[in-house]
Formats: C-alpha cells, structure tokens, sequence
C-alpha cells in the first residue's frame, strides 16, 4: 500500500507544473523532473519486485506511473548528450569572430572573490557577467578591471546586484527594471571588431520559493519581457541573452520564451548542466543559462569548479556570423495573447 501511495504522489507532482498554477508549490516540480524520474524508476522496480499489481486500482496507479515516467524522459532527454545538437561547427569557422563569455551567480554573502578570479585569469572570458554582487563584491573584482575596461556596475545589497565587465567596447547600455523596482538587467551592445555587433541581455529575475516571490508571476513577466524585445532587435545582429533565470528551460514560460525569441538553448544535445545547489550533488537543476540567435553558434560550454558560491559559473565559447539575418518566428495569436496575460499578471504582482 505504501509503495503505491508513493507513485500516486509521484504521478501528481510530475503533472502539477502542466497546470496554469502559479504558485512555487506548484512550479517546484518542475525544477526537479530528472529527480523524482529516478524515484519513479525506483519506485516500479520495488513494485515488479515487492508488491506486484493485483487489484485493478493498483494496474491504474501501475500504468500511470510508467506513462508518466515516459513523459518526464521525453520532457528532459533533449537536454541530453544522446540528442542531435541543433548547430554545430560552421563550414567557414576560420573566418568568424570567437568570443567567449563567463557567467557566474557568486552568492553575495561568499567572500572568496579569488576563487572567481582565478577561473577569469584560467578561462581569459572576453565577457564577464556576475550576480549577486553588492559593493564587497566589486571592490574584490576591482583587479579585473586592467584587463576588463568596459564595466556595468549595478551593485546592491538584496542578492540581485550585477556586473558585466568587457574586453570590448560597449554602447547603448541600459540597466532596466523590468517588473520588479529592485530587480535589474542589462542591456548593451558588444562591439566585438566584427561588421554588426552583439545584443546582449543579462538577466537575473527573482524565482518562486518560500523565502521570495509566492508565486511565478513576476518572473515571467520578465522572462517574456525580455522575449518581447529581442524580437525588434536589429535582425542582423547576433542575440546573446544569458544569466541566472531561475528557470528551467522546460518549462512553460522557458518554451514560450523560446517561441516568441527563435532563440537556441545550447544544452540541447549537450547536457543539463545543472548549475544549481553547488552543496547538494542530489538537488542540482539547470537554472544558469545562455540562449542565442541563429547567427551565433556555441563552440565549447562547460560547467567550472565551484567557486564557494551555491551556483556553478559556466562558460562559453562561440562563433558569431556577422551580418547573418534572423528570422522572426512568426507567433500564434494565440501564444501572443499568453505572453500578454503573463506579462500583464506579474507586473500587477509587483507593483
């Protein structure tokens, strides 16, 4: 009875995050799909082992369970290395720009800025985006700055501070709020030597959890936000948008921002990468991500040591196409209207 009882949860949480509920008990879940598919593995073993079915309610938890298990592996095995990549190397590679970009969530209350320092100096990444930075932080990562000239500071004490620091020029830069006043992101635009330069947006939107938003609400505004700009941005420039989203990327939100965007997750074909807990080997989800235009493709991305932070930095390599149009994907009205409905309710949350 027990086992049975626990696939019938089992079976409820792999579908609570298909429901429009917005609630961090509902969208958890979500977050921890390849988790509770092991359980789910364990738990049918311990049933065709233990307590075979024998009543028809228990053929009807039985066949659930495994019809659910086979979505949650259809849900996340794209984001495995068995899955074809969607972009590999260009034929002409020798002849485009490479740059590199290292992201890190660095937990404001860690203190070993060396730890940091010393992936920057090993890895050399022409783009630098860290969060979570509050002035400690950037008085530690003051020593980059000879190699780093072109610096965004945004320094804050609420766990949402940011710092994009380049080797290349920057211009047009914005630090926006999108939905939350103490919520920033990054917008600017790399000018790497090659013909059109990178749009480039860092974002950190705050998640749904017990300790900060109730619910999911304003963090969608913003991921879609941000979805709805990239698609007026110049459709010749190579897009980077990257940062600590506080999403998985299948989610709802994460797939409707990939709709409305056009834009690439590289973990496609390549692995989760689970960035986040850097403490917990067993609660570890991909959260930290870069997703890009069809004019950029990705060349290495590799999760770096920890850093005493509870995220893992990642970094990237990556060829840019310069002057390659993109095109627009054309959205449903009826995805339209969602993203609408979705930025409209965060952005009534927030105020």
């Amino acid at each position: 009875m027990v086992l049975y009882a626990f696939a019938l949860f089992l079976i409820v949480i792999a579908l609570l995050p298909l429901t429009q509920g917005t609630h961090w008990i509902i969208r958890g879940w979500d977050f921890i799909r390849v988790q509770t598919s092991v359980l789910q593995i364990v738990i049918l073993g311990l049933i065709l082992g233990l307590e075979f079915p024998q009543s028809p309610w228990q053929y009807v938890v039985f066949i659930s369970l495994i019809i659910t298990l086979g979505f949650q592996l259809y849900v996340v095995f794209p984001y495995t290395s068995f899955f074809p990549r969607k972009h590999k190397k260009p034929d002409n590679a020798e002849m485009l720009n490479k740059i590199s970009l290292l992201s890190a969530n660095v937990l404001q209350t860690n203190r070993e800025y060396h730890k940091l320092i010393e992936q920057v100096n090993l890895h050399q990444p022409d783009l630098l985006l860290v969060m979570e930075t509050d002035k400690g932080w950037e008085n530690g990562l003051k020593e980059l700055e000879e190699d780093y000239p072109n610096v965004v500071r945004v320094p804050l004490d609420n766990f949402y501070g940011m710092h994009l620091y380049s080797k290349y020029e920057l211009s047009e830069t914005q630090v926006n709020y999108l939905v939350e006043k103490d919520v920033p992101s990054i917008f600017t635009k790399v000018h790497h030597g090659g013909a059109t330069p990178v749009e480039l947006i860092c974002v950190h939107p705050a998640p749904p959890s017990p300790t900060e938003n109730e619910t999911s609400e304003e963090r969608d505004a913003e991921l879609l936000i941000v979805g709805k700009a990239v698609r007026v941005l110049e459709d010749n420039h190579p897009i980077i948008v990257c940062g600590d989203l506080n999403d998985v990327v299948w989610s709802r939100v994460s797939r409707l921002f990939a709709k409305v965007t056009g834009l690439i997750d590289p973990r496609i074909g390549r692995g989760l990468f689970p960035t986040f807990h850097a403490d917990y080997w067993y609660l570890r989800f991909p959260i930290d991500h870069l997703f890009h235009s069809t004019n950029v493709t990705v060349d290495t991305m590799q999760r770096l040591p920890n850093i005493g932070s509870d995220h893992y930095p990642m970094f990237f390599t990556f060829w840019l196409e310069n002057g390659k149009p993109i095109e627009t994907p054309e959205v449903e009205q009826e995805v339209e209207q969602e993203v609408e409905e979705r930025i409209d309710e965060g952005l009534e949350r927030a105020e």
